[in-house]
């Protein structure tokens, strides 16, 4: 375990979901050696654990009086795997890591104020010691490289959104809208958004999404943890996907873009089977097969292609999970070649390797991958990635599967994203050193 930050790790499939919660919780603790935590990140995912209620009052038994953030998933990562049941605990305790926690119930009513609110709030709920951290930051100044202060700014946030449901939206580009006006568009925000089982979108059965904080349980809820580092730490995403010859633009949109009527000029469900190559009797039949293998990608301004997963039947024409907007050009991605999808390890590791200015063994990885990649691989692909990430950190990765993903390159603008492979590492190392 490092010195400057320690992580405990805890996982249980016990179908008892108040007993897996216990069990899960205890060995997380356990690896904090009598410490107290400073946050603590809980996902849970699978049939056992539909019901919140007893997970719910073992985190308060245990965990009770810290802070502790999470919710419901697609599924949960543990030690290099994804399991679709299960419910792991990831417990944080460091000296030079703060963090202020808050949180909002029925944020589909105002996304953008109520992320405002929130971010502000766990701002102001932050606590940090005057001497030492005061004594960090001078000795960066002191130190003399303003250019590293600069890449890596003291400060990032977590986000953990309630994802997409047939009846509500999960706004997930209008709360970063909303978390980056108050605290800048450059303060890192990583996180993804909470879910369920993803099976059930699309065979229609009808699911909660459970944001828990401390307690308080969230059926429509946002959560955002605002921290402050004297501990280095890097994040990266990466797809691994390449576009396809294939280009358009969004030319009509409905439902403030989340329903896309006509790309190019021609009916969506037109566009999309000439493109692919297939009848458009063939495209309808398999219409989420083919927008899951081709989905639609558009250029951030920086280089990088922002996707949105596979287009879900609305009426005539099809509804994306985030919005998009009239004249954005969009190319057709492939995601059928599993090889080329898992180049994504090694250009996210050489993202944050560039970003650190050396190769360095990070102390812990949150992981957040994207529900819709795990099923776009083939099985051996899907648990050979996370394989791969495991091997690097001290202690076991954790994380969880998401509706979509939040996150940057290394000191760029955070952006909401799909079918991503998403990384956020601490490192046992001080920003002055």
């Amino acid at each position: 375990m490092g010195k400057l930050i320690t992580v405990g790790v805890g996982f249980s499939q016990n179908n008892d979901s108040y007993a897996a919660t216990s069990e899960a919780a205890e060995a997380a603790l356990k690896q904090l050696k009598g410490k107290e935590p400073s946050l603590s990140l809980i996902f849970y995912a699978g049939k056992p654990y539909e019901n919140h209620e007893p997970i719910n009052k073992a985190l308060v038994e245990h965990l009770g009086g810290t802070e502790f953030v999470g919710g419901s998933t697609d599924g949960v990562v543990y030690n290099g795997q994804i399991h679709t049941e299960g419910i792991v605990v990831a417990s944080f305790y460091s000296d030079y890591v703060h963090f202020g926690v808050a949180s909002v119930e029925n944020v589909s009513r105002d996304p953008k104020k109520l992320a405002k609110e929130a971010i502000k709030k766990a701002v102001s709920s932050i606590k940090i010691d005057h001497y030492v951290d005061s004594y960090m930051a001078f000795t960066r100044v002191k130190k003399g490289n303003l250019t590293d202060i600069i890449r890596m700014p003291a400060f990032f946030v977590f986000a953990l959104t309630r994802g997409f449901q047939p009846a509500k939206m999960g706004n997930e580009d209008l709360i970063i809208d909303g978390i980056q006006e108050e605290v800048g568009y450059y303060v890192p925000v990583f996180g993804g958004s909470l879910g369920s089982n993803m099976d059930y979108v699309f065979n229609g059965t009808p699911y909660n999404i459970i944001s828990l904080h401390s307690g308080k349980v969230m059926k429509d809820g946002l959560i955002t943890v605002f921290a402050i580092s004297d501990v280095k730490y890097a994040n990266s995403y990466a797809h691994g996907a390449h576009p396809l010859n294939k280009m358009g633009y969004i030319s009509e949109v409905d439902n403030g873009g989340f329903v896309v009527k006509k790309v190019s000029g021609m009916d969506i469900m037109d566009w999309y089977a000439k493109e692919v190559g297939v009848s458009k009797k063939e495209f309808m039949s398999k219409i989420l097969y083919y927008t899951q293998k081709h989905p639609m990608g558009f250029p951030d301004g920086y280089g990088n292609i922002i996707m949105r997963a596979g287009g879900v039947p609305y009426q005539k024409w099809l509804s994306y999970i985030a919005p998009l907007q009239v004249n954005t050009p969009i190319f057709l991605m492939n995601l059928e070649d599993n090889k080329r999808l898992l180049q994504a390890n090694a250009e996210l590791l050489n993202d944050m390797n560039v970003h650190l200015q050396k190769a360095m063994k990070p102390e812990i990885s949150f992981v957040v991958s994207c529900s819709s990649r795990r099923r776009v691989l083939d099985p051996k692909s899907s648990s050979k990635e996370l394989v791969e990430l495991n091997k690097l950190p001290s202690t076991a990765t954790f994380g969880f599967c998401s509706f979509g993903e939040i996150g940057s390159k290394p000191a760029g603008a955070s952006h909401f994203h799909h079918l991503c492979t998403n990384v956020f590492n601490f490192y046992d190392k001080l920003m002055s050193e």
